[in-house]
């Protein structure tokens, strides 16, 4: 069985590959989300264990991998709107929108975006971080947890617990605790997967509900981000048509989260059927 440091320490070197992979091709979208969702998976992994560690291990851990994660963030909110914004402008074919404009100027965006996470001073800052990362994860020692087993299957299900009475309780149009809860469907997902060898089988369910859980929470706070992205865009346009289509499809966003909870997961069986 393979030991929770190997773990922790191979989840930190697929960190390493996906920001090198990041470098070698910065304009592919999904270099960055993969690296983003690496770094994120690390500190999914170290908030489930957070009873098992120092709580200044721990601080010094989550802080880093947050700030790391932090880093790309923009340059991900951009691309997943321009995913979005393709979409619309898929299911709106029109002769008289002006979508080739649209794109040039959010291609352009991400592209100063993109030139951000290169400097040297921002990379300079990651190496930083990642450094400081892989400090405290050598000086983990999980030896005096003698029934590992045991206490990781607990912590599923007292996580699992407490994730589904949440969502179940959750008012979707509540951003900050849709939030909230998402980010918990996250490390209770990311556990699941890379801790499943301490887990019974049956148990492979919690892999399955938390994923359903975070793809309904993103499916309501992305529209919110590019909601309020795209308006701030549209506040911000000089041509009067531009302005205009970035509010349609600021609507179409806004009709997305607006929507009442059986609404919400209806549309979403439908998108991934």
């Amino acid at each position: 069985m393979t030991s929770i440091k190997t773990i922790l320490n191979q989840q930190y070197k697929t960190i390493q590959i996906e920001w090198l992979r990041y470098r070698n091709n910065p304009y592919d979208v999904q270099r960055a989300h993969d690296l983003r969702v690496s770094i994120r998976t690390l500190r999914g992994l170290i908030k489930f264990l957070k009873r098992q560690m120092p709580q200044v291990v721990y601080d010094s851990l989550n802080g880093d991998l947050s700030q790391s994660a932090k880093i790309f963030g923009p340059l991900r909110d951009l691309d997943v709107l321009m995913i979005q914004v393709g979409k619309f402008a898929y299911a709106h074919p029109e002769e008289e929108t002006d979508y080739q404009g649209l794109f040039e100027g959010l291609y352009h965006q991400r592209n100063e975006e993109m030139q951000t996470t290169l400097t040297d001073t921002t990379q300079e800052a990651l190496a930083t971080y990642l450094m400081q990362v892989k400090a405290q994860l050598d000086t983990l020692n999980f030896k005096h947890e003698t029934d590992w087993d045991k206490s990781i299957a607990q912590e599923f299900k007292r996580r699992d617990h407490k994730l589904m009475k949440q969502y179940h309780q959750l008012d979707f149009h509540d951003y900050l605790h849709v939030h909230h809860v998402r980010k918990r469907a996250k490390t209770l997902r990311y556990s699941a997967t890379y801790f499943s060898e301490f887990i019974p089988e049956k148990e492979g369910r919690i892999l399955r509900k938390a994923k359903r859980v975070q793809d309904v929470c993103g499916t309501i706070t992305d529209a919110h981000v590019i909601d309020g992205e795209l308006r701030q865009l549209a506040a911000q346009a000089t041509d009067q048509d531009r302005q205009k289509l970035l509010l349609r499809i600021a609507r179409s966003q806004r009709d997305i989260y607006m929507a009442d909870k059986k609404t919400i997961i209806k549309d979403l069986d439908k998108a991934i059927s």
